[in-house]
């Protein structure tokens, strides 16, 4: 049998496959794939899972819900029972399982940001904000006047995180070694003054790449440092920050703003790792 645990976000599916062994009561479950889709199709999203893995639908067990999209869905899917678990839940055990801790706040960065405190009984949001992987997709969408839609957003989405790799944001934002000799305080000449106020500069589209990455991941920085006040680990998780660019990039203002941050294997992949997690833990009382 198999149980196929969903993030239903708002812009990609992102999806776990689990397989449950003949020895099931002694809790023998294999984790054998993973899939992420630019669809917000529901059943095509399923029958894509069920064709990559030569999957017999009868063979589906459950079928676990969680994310923005997951409200819409009924309570089955062709007689499949559908179970729901609540997003900040997913979040939580999802970002503290795969990091190893019993507590701490774990920062999602998807569509927008969400920032989650969790002891893993405990499950509060704390804050977010609307800057996240959306407001790069829609940022890149204007300056390269190139509007993508459907299937070709996880492709659009990989290839604004190229262009910024290949980018100097100081070309577009004013910074501080441009209006001081110096440092101002605790600011280094390389910290933002102003995004995207250097109109005096030439810039390229890469440039302009690299700085929207660059002021989405500041102010994401800027607001964990004002949430995450207790000394308890900061895990990121989230598609946009599984790249190694984008956690170094995380990682040198985090130097500034004095957070302890850490990032996780399968980061895209922890609000559906979660949320099967959590219904393991509280739900499924067959085991």
């Amino acid at each position: 049998m198999y149980i196929l645990s969903l993030d239903f976000g708002s812009t990609n599916f992102k999806a776990v496959i689990l397989k449950i062994t003949e020895n099931e009561k002694e809790g023998n479950i294999e984790l054998i794939g993973k899939v992420r889709e630019g669809i917000t199709d529901f059943a095509l999203f399923i029958y894509k899972i069920l064709e990559k893995y030569n999957i017999d639908k009868k063979q589906i067990e459950k079928i676990i819900v969680t994310g923005t999209g997951s409200s819409f869905l009924d309570d089955e899917f062709e007689g499949i029972e559908i179970v729901k678990i609540d997003e900040f839940n997913a979040i939580a055990y999802g970002g503290l399982i795969l990091a190893g801790v019993e507590k701490g706040y774990v920062v999602s960065v998807g569509t927008g940001t969400t920032v989650i405190y969790s002891d893993m009984t405990d499950v509060r949001r704390i804050g977010g904000t609307g800057l996240g992987g959306g407001a790069l997709v829609g940022l890149g969408n204007a300056i390269l006047n190139d509007v993508k839609n459907g299937d070709n957003k996880i492709t659009h989405f990989n290839t604004l995180i190229s262009m910024s790799k290949l980018g100097n944001k100081a070309n577009v934002d004013l910074m501080i070694g441009d209006i001081n000799k110096g440092n101002i305080g605790n600011m280094s000449k390389d910290i933002t003054a102003a995004n995207f106020a250097a109109i005096s500069k030439k810039a390229n589209k890469n440039d302009y790449i690299a700085a929207a990455v660059n002021m989405i991941l500041e102010n994401i920085s800027l607001l964990v440092k004002a949430l995450c006040t207790e000394d308890y680990p900061i895990i990121y998780i989230g598609t946009m920050v599984s790249d190694i660019n984008i956690q170094d990039s995380l990682n040198k203002i985090a130097e500034y703003t004095k957070n302890k941050i850490t990032f996780v294997n399968d980061s895209e992949y922890a609000i559906a790792i979660g949320a099967w997690e959590y219904y393991l833990l509280n739900i499924r009382k067959n085991y």
